[in-house]
């Protein structure tokens, strides 16, 4: 049985079409050009089906004499002998050869395939791993390995790979492909540090590793030993610490854990760290810090010992100490398939180019350079040069691919794209762009619009909104406090976003003003909480600031007696059942979700009466939801850390303020569902792998490189980890000579990912790209800010479609 044919006829008959739904019929995926018009087969019932589904690629080709009564067909991708023709079809139709080879190709080398913006990688990934599937009957899901960059990716390439399945089954009704989709639940679909973790319990076990290890995270327990073995410093080395002695104990924490962070980015094991070189400086923090690290690390792995448990870190840190003493295997590993392998760090590249060999599988390792913007993680953008010199070096076959034809943006977005990327290798050493890099149009469409720039001032932002809102558009930008920028100008001016920011479940409205009911509760006597509480959707508020100071006296309670008419709280009841119980007896009784909505929507028709009412109402019943969610959710994660204890209101007060003061983690909930409305705000780290029809893009003129500050370089060099730091203190700084010797380097790599960064944002665009820049053309001097490289581009127009017409 075949799992492919490629068909070239110049002509198409009904017994052609005939033979193509055979194939099809029986599960052979069918590869079929013409220069006939076969536009009618997208009305036939099997075959449009058949192109829906990605079983039938087909496509009218240009005509040429040289094919004119020449006849083609290739099996399963055997393409000896056919170049010609199938160069001929890649170039004048929308078959890929480079995509069709990749899928089709041998299993004896391994595969770095660089995939441009858009090429359909995934795509690619899924076919290569039907065809593996189909022709090996021996091979089965389990032999195969998936690793992702993120959990959401994993999720959606298993999905993928079951609707793949089910396509056939639909297509065929060969029962084997329901077996087969039960098969997927036994394959490794997940993140490397998964992967690590599976690989740890199963291949190490005899170095204590087992299947009950937990992961967790140990963040508060690393930020006491710190502070413990800061005290040990000052009294083992008082004229060491004498310099840091006014320094608040807080700031140097805090450091600290930074070192420790850029440490457990990297995935540097504690022996290396033990011999890590940390340099020298006059206030001889060097010494501080090194002491304090190594020795909260090494107590911190004994408790984990003890605990029988790792950090997510430890999964590849540890894995180095464990594949160098294997001598036999127990996982069957026949195919490995990487996902944003640029992503990769060096411990990482180390353990993949060792995994392909200690298995004998095959390596299909796929990402883009371009697009290596996790550089703070502890990415290296030379992850794909890395691993092919470490194959290389064991002796293993490696052929490179390039993705090339794009299947999002239009052709007038791709031509302004390929000028902009040439320009910027130019200027920016490090981005690296040749004739392989170009993004080659595989969409037929009319879409005129390209880079525009637009001075997004108020008044102009407003009407870009205004055109835009209902349409597929993403506001893309650097950072999460640009994230929260956004939103406020876009709110201001009467729309509403969808925005993803990490950590900012506990400082959402649903917490601090539960915090807020809590704070009543604990200071009763306290007139700015009961204030505070009265403006919340558990109060009244109907006592305002003016009627508040026109009831001013100097006697002390004046307020408290003003605002004990408006508060209907009954904290007797907290005598007779718990706090978690009376708080959740308050929400039920207040309705505060409902409350929400009530307030809001009339602030809405207030502010912007002009604004379409009917959207303004969805608004408000999507976020009274939303209020609801949260909500209930911090009842869950109070109940989850107080277990059966009877919470105390000053427990839950101390676990909140500490929550809503340290918590980068835990993101607030949003409905799912898309909502056409909402003007979707991100950065642009949250924005790779998707795709939008419109890209706007303000606040391009933010450096790049900020003066001041707390700055931390990891640098590996000879086999030893060196650690440069610039650290802020409150009237003086500690400087060491590694960052003195190594900034200048590290500033053109800060402007090298920002300009990958910039590639990321603008590749996201399938119609058009709005930028907040000038037209004015700025070919040379230092590139400082996004802006300076979208001047350099060519052909970018002022926009005035979007502009209000005076």
């Amino acid at each position: 049985m075949n799992y492919s044919i490629l068909l070239f006829y110049p002509e198409i008959n009904r017994e052609i079409e005939n033979k193509i739904k055979s194939y099809l019929q029986h599960g052979i995926k069918v590869y079929a050009y013409t220069f006939d018009d076969i536009e009618s087969w997208k009305d036939d019932p099997e075959l449009g089906l058949a192109l829906c589904k990605g079983f039938l690629r087909a496509d009218t080709t240009r005509y040429d004499s040289q094919w004119d009564g020449e006849t083609v067909h290739i099996y399963d991708g055997q393409v000896e002998r056919h170049d010609e023709i199938l160069s001929f079809l890649d170039k004048y139709s929308s078959f890929n050869k480079e995509q069709y080879i990749l899928e089709h190709t041998g299993t004896l080398s391994h595969s770095i395939v660089k995939a441009g913006a858009g090429t359909g990688k995934t795509t690619t990934m899924i076919n290569r791993l039907m065809y593996l599937r189909h022709m090996d009957e021996t091979l089965r899901f389990s032999e195969m390995v998936m690793i992702t960059f993120t959990n959401e990716a994993a999720i959606h390439m298993r999905t993928k790979v079951i609707e793949a399945l089910r396509d056939y089954y639909e297509l065929t009704k060969d029962s084997k492909y329901l077996l087969w989709t039960e098969e997927v639940g036994s394959m490794f679909i997940g993140t490397i540090h998964g992967f690590a973790r599976v690989f740890l319990v199963t291949e190490g076990e005899r170095f204590g590793f087992h299947s009950g290890m937990d992961v967790r995270g140990y963040k508060h327990e690393r930020k006491k030993l710190i502070e413990k073995h800061v005290d040990r410093f000052a009294n083992m080395y008082p004229s060491d610490y004498e310099p840091f002695r006014k320094v608040p104990h807080y700031q140097l924490t805090y450091a600290l854990s930074q070192v420790i962070e850029k440490i457990y980015n990297k995935s540097i094991s504690l022996d290396k760290v033990i011999g890590m070189d940390f340099g020298t400086d006059d206030t001889r923090f060097h010494f501080l810090a090194k002491h304090v690290v190594v020795d909260v690390l090494r107590e911190l792995e004994q408790i984990k010992r003890m605990d029988s448990a790792l950090e997510i870190s430890d999964l590849i840190s540890t894995l180095p100490s464990v594949y160098g003493r294997l001598k036999e295997l127990k996982m069957p590993v026949r195919y490995m398939f990487v996902d944003e392998f640029q992503d990769s760090d060096e411990v990482q590249v180390s353990f993949v180019s060792w995994l392909a060999p200690a298995y004998a599988c095959q390596l299909f390792a796929v990402g883009d350079i371009k697009q290596s913007i996790y550089r703070f993680r502890g990415a290296d953008y030379t992850a794909f040069q890395q691993l092919q010199e470490q194959l290389e070096e064991k002796g293993q076959t490696v052929r490179q691919f390039a993705l090339q034809k794009n299947y999002r943006s239009s052709r007038k977005l791709l031509g302004q794209f390929n000028a902009l990327f040439h320009k910027w290798k130019e200027r920016v050493p490090s981005f690296q762009f040749t004739s392989q890099d170009e993004l080659i149009a595989g969409l037929a469409d009319d879409h005129r619009e390209g880079i525009q720039t637009v001075s997004m001032e108020k008044t102009n932002l407003k009407y870009l909104l205004q055109r835009l809102h209902k349409e597929d558009t993403a506001v893309l930008v650097r950072s999460n406090r640009d994230v929260q920028e956004m939103v406020q100008n876009i709110e201001k001016s009467g729309f509403f976003c969808e925005a993803e920011i990490a950590g900012s479940f506990f400082r959402s409205l649903p917490v601090r003003e539960f915090y807020i009911l809590i704070r009543r509760l604990t200071h009763p006597r306290v007139a700015k909480e009961r204030f505070a509480f009265h403006q919340t959707v558990y109060g009244e508020n109907t006592v305002t600031v003016s009627e508040l100071l026109r009831a001013f006296t100097y006697e002390e309670n004046f307020a408290l007696k003003l605002l004990a008419d408006h508060d209907s709280l009954n904290a007797e009841r907290l005598k007779e059942i718990s706090a978690i119980q009376f708080l959740e007896e308050t929400i039920r009784r207040c309705k505060p979700h409902e409350v929400h909505a009530k307030r809001l929507y009339r602030t809405m028709r207030q502010e912007f009466p002009e604004q379409d009412k009917m959207m303004q109402q969805e608004e408000v019943r999507l976020q009274m939801r939303e209020y609801e969610m949260n909500l209930e959710y911090l009842l869950y994660l109070l109940k989850k850390q107080f277990g059966d204890f009877q919470a105390s209101l000053y427990d839950l007060e101390h676990y909140l303020a500490f929550k809503m003061a340290t918590d980068t983690e835990e993101t607030a909930l949003k409905i799912e569902q898309p909502i056409s409305h909402r003007i979707k705000v991100m950065t642009v780290h949250k924005a790779k792998g998707l795709e939008f029809d419109y890209v706007l893009l303000p606040l391009v003129q933010s450096p790049f490189i900020r003066a001041g500050g707390t700055e931390l370089l990891l640098l590996h060099e000879a086999q030893k980890w060196k650690l440069g730091y610039r650290i802020k203190w409150k009237d003086k700084q500690s400087v060491n000579s590694i960052y003195e010797s190594s900034i200048k380097d590290e500033n053109a790599e800060t402007i090298a990912e920002e300009t990958r960064l910039l590639y990321v944002a603008l590749t996201r665009a399938k119609k058009a790209v709005y930028a907040d820049t000038s037209a004015t053309m700025k070919e040379y001097g230092r590139v400082e800010c996004w802006s300076d490289l979208l001047e350099d581009g060519e052909r970018l127009a002022v926009s005035s479609a979007v502009l209000p017409k005076y």
